[in-house]
């Protein structure tokens, strides 16, 4: 028996980018599903982190799934789980921002305590200008890319940053609202670019 094995070769695991190209291919979700359940801890992980809720993570990565029906066709995915973190992030920000829509209350953004408010993009779709929203993420000056990745990118409040950084709490609410608005300055600039060309 142990020659047997010695002979029969195991079935190489196809990669990711093998299973985007048979999925892409012939259109059977069977293979984007085999792909995603690689990562299917990974998006709950980081759908609950976000959203807070068991309940509405486990819907956030239902609904990831039905959206890279159609994304995985449109984008040139290089690596596929830096990819998908990217996807699942703006997903549950966007499901932040619906939920927060529907509140009537207004806020002080000195109470904010969590990057789960709004997204430093507002409106602007982030899938479509992810691109142009790291080139201006590159373009800020220090202290507000800083600010600004602690704390819409890691969930960070404006204390825990204050704290971290040794600065002042008015000073770090400066630099994310000054961030905020450079980054939108910015991409609607590099919008503008691209329907000229």
């Amino acid at each position: 028996m142990a020659l047997l094995r010695i002979f029969r070769k195991e079935k190489p695991e196809q990669s990711d980018r093998d299973l985007l190209e048979l999925y892409r291919s012939s259109d059977r979700s069977e293979y984007l599903g085999q792909l995603y359940e690689r990562y299917l801890e990974l998006a709950y992980g980081i759908c609950l982190k976000y959203l807070q809720d068991e309940q509405a993570a486990e819907d956030a990565v239902m609904g990831v799934f039905e959206e890279l029906l159609t994304k995985v066709k449109q984008h040139d995915i290089r690596e596929f789980d830096k990819w998908l973190h990217s996807v699942l992030r703006n997903y549950c920000l966007m499901q932040l921002r619906k939920k927060n829509r529907q509140k009537t209350e207004s806020f002080d953004p000195a109470l904010m305590q969590s990057a789960e408010i709004q997204h430093p993009m507002g409106d602007i779709d982030i899938e479509q200008n992810e691109q142009a929203l790291r080139e201006c993420m590159e373009q800020l000056p220090a202290q507000q890319k800083q600010c600004v990745s602690l704390f819409y990118m890691d969930g960070q409040s404006y204390k825990e940053i204050a704290d971290a950084l040794e600065e002042d709490l008015g000073k770090v609410r400066s630099y994310i609202q000054n961030g905020r608005r450079n980054l939108r300055i910015c991409v609607e600039g590099k919008r503008g670019e691209d329907l000229k060309i």
